[in-house]
């Protein structure tokens, strides 16, 4: 549940199969006799369920169990009544959102926004229809077109395959965010960092196999939030905020059927654990492709520390220090050292000031001899670069 101050876009494949559900185009008078018939053979393919396509009879059954799963949960059981009520088309507003009457009627069939107050007077009223809406769209199970919303490319995946519908939607959240990806208005800003979370939260409940306390999640994400943040840890308002936060992605994750409350517990489902899988190979997708150069350095040295072997760190610190001039780049990578408290980030932070032009670096190394931790790593630094003239650092 580590806070991270930027999120890396994420570079997971959706794992599902790229086609849509529209008709094969009709071959000419001229053509060939037999393509006809070949097509519709590959749009029969097309058509079928994940399970349908497995070899061996555990791999299908496993795959159907995935997907009685997947269509009894909850979220797909709201957008698939969702994409009905749209049926053959409705108005949109202006800004492309269902018009009010229709989100009242929606609200209603999907049993969403039941306890809110008040006659809504846009859809915005609405915030858990709205979200389902949001999502919709954002997954293609619905599309704005124009002054009408209608159903999207992939909304019969809904009724035909529901796992291929699942994937969909749920690579969708992760993507744009449980908690920030679908929402309008002013939010924590911390919201963003809990959401770059997620993933690394279900890869830990996969590893664990075993229901996990709740407290001791929303204890860690206070943390790392206080931590991250400059919160004091005993500041309970504050933590009061991040516990909900918490509690709205857990049960968001619940909806999807990614996750499952068991009292005060939480347990990846196995659908959870599909999508923890597609995590891991998300994270390590994009420490390959990573590009670092216009983070800030503390950010830097830890990936460098966290993430990568030395050969890697080194190509990734290089890029950044040529990247900013010199007195830019020796100043934060100080700044950064100095907030540290551990050894590997000074060690890296010493070798990065390796690339910095020798001048400007010994400066802003002479200035760490002021810390008490730092400045023995200081004066040894000097000392191999040989900025000390041959004499000791002076007092």
């Amino acid at each position: 549940m580590a806070p991270k101050k930027s999120r890396r876009p994420s570079r997971a494949q959706r794992p599902t199969r790229a086609r849509r559900r529209s008709s094969v185009t009709r071959s000419s008078p001229d053509a060939d006799p037999e393509i006809p018939v070949l097509l519709s053979e590959i749009q029969q393919v097309l058509n079928m369920p994940l399970s349908a396509l497995m070899e061996t009879a555990r791999e299908r059954a496993h795959a159907q169990a995935l997907s009685d799963e997947a269509a009894s949960s909850v979220a797909i059981g709201r957008l698939r009544e969702l994409v009905a009520f749209i049926a053959d088309g409705r108005p949109a507003t202006p800004a492309g959102n269902l018009k009010t009457p229709d989100a009242i009627a929606l609200a209603r069939r999907l049993g969403t926004d039941a306890d809110r107050s008040g006659e809504p007077r846009r859809m915005e009223d609405l915030p858990d229809t709205a979200h389902a809406f949001r999502w919709a769209v954002a997954a293609g199970f619905v599309v704005r077109r124009g002054s009408k919303i209608a159903a999207g490319p992939w909304a019969s995946d809904l009724e035909l395959d529901a796992l291929s519908a699942w994937f969909k939607a749920g690579t969708t959240l992760l993507e744009a965010g449980v908690l920030d990806g679908f929402q309008q208005g002013w939010r924590k800003r911390y919201v963003e960092a809990l959401d770059a979370s997620v993933g690394d939260l279900l890869i830990a409940l996969a590893a664990a196999r075993e229901p996990f306390p709740l407290a001791d999640i929303e204890q860690q994400a206070w943390e790392q939030v206080a931590d991250g943040y400059g919160y004091e840890r005993g500041d309970e308002r504050e933590r009061g905020s991040v516990v909900r936060l918490v509690r709205a992605m857990v049960a968001q994750l619940a909806q999807i059927g990614i996750l499952a409350r068991e009292e005060d517990h939480v347990v990846i489902t196995n659908l959870g654990n599909t999508m923890a899988a597609v995590a891991g190979l998300s994270a390590d997708d994009d420490i390959e492709g990573l590009d670092l150069i216009d983070t800030d350095a503390e950010s830097l040295l830890l990936v460098c520390v966290e993430e990568m072997d030395p050969e890697e760190a080194a190509g990734h610190l290089l890029e950044w220090c040529q990247a900013r001039p010199a007195e830019e780049a020796a100043a934060e990578l100080c700044a950064a050292m100095l907030d540290a408290e551990d050894t590997e980030v000074w060690d890296l932070g010493f070798e990065a000031l390796g690339i910095v032009d020798p001048a400007v670096a010994e400066r802003e190394v002479r200035r760490l001899r002021s810390h008490p931790v730092l400045r023995a790593l200081a004066d040894q630094w000097l000392r191999r670069r040989g900025q000390a003239r041959g004499a000791q650092p002076s007092e």
